[in-house]
């Protein structure tokens, strides 16, 4: 049941990036929706997707999964994916 809490933390993590993204978006485009953001751009959410999935595993191998990591693997993985323009 632990891993349940720490994948909703990796997916809290992952949507307040997510956020915080489509709010800077909104300064210049009062129309755009999060739904724009999640499929404007397919590759990214399957980079977020897999960079989440990645960080999660990878901390959980080295021992150091807690929920402060995993919700910041989740926010670095959407960051990752916002990279790849």
């Amino acid at each position: 049941m632990e891993y349940v809490y720490l994948i909703l933390a990796l997916l809290v993590g992952t949507f307040a990036h997510i956020i915080k993204k489509v709010v800077e978006v909104r300064k210049t485009d009062e129309d755009y929706q999060l739904k724009d953001w999640l499929t404007k751009y397919p590759y990214r959410t399957a980079l977020t997707v897999l960079a989440g999935a990645g960080g999660f595993l990878g901390l959980m191998a080295a021992g150091e999964l807690s929920y402060a990591s995993a919700f910041m693997a989740g926010y670095m993985a959407n960051s990752l994916g916002g990279v790849a323009k």
